[in-house]
């Protein structure tokens, strides 16, 4: 499951690279029309782009220290089933992703971009996928698999 995080780790940084170095800041195109674009932006805030003045260091360190425990809870008891393994594996690997950004560019490239109808979610990259599924997959042990 380690090389699950780093494959993630490793197709995130590529996705990132490649959106970053062959399209503009907010060029969009259609993927799947109706459904899906890619559309380049850049996140200099922490979950769905909110922004406190000032705080972009703590954007890097309190990301780090929840990794860090997180590799700590792999160790633990209460953590020892499959889905909290593949869950805390997918939340670290994710948090790794937007922290290499956020340490090396200074903001997160986000750029996929679901839509219908006209309503569009937040864009969003690999990280913040595989930190999402990591976290259904942890709350699917902690209801149904650690009664």
């Amino acid at each position: 499951m380690k090389y699950l995080s780093v494959l993630i780790v490793v197709i995130d940084q590529l996705s990132k690279f490649v959106v970053h170095n062959t399209m503009n800041l907010y060029d969009s195109f259609s993927v799947i029309p109706y459904l899906l674009n890619f559309t380049y932006i850049r996140n200099e805030g922490i979950a769905f782009g909110i922004y406190f003045e000032g705080a972009e260091l703590l954007f890097i360190i309190l990301p780090i220290i929840i990794t860090v425990y997180l590799f700590y809870l792999l160790n633990n008891d209460d953590f020892q089933d499959k889905y909290s393994q593949i869950a805390l594996y997918l939340i670290i690997a994710g948090a790794i992703g937007n922290i290499i950004d956020r340490i090396f560019r200074g903001y997160v490239v986000d750029f996929i971009d679901f839509h219908l109808n006209g309503m569009h979610w937040y864009v969003f990259n690999v990280a913040d996928s595989s930190v999402t599924i990591g976290l259904i997959f942890l709350l699917y042990s902690s209801i149904l698999v650690n009664k």
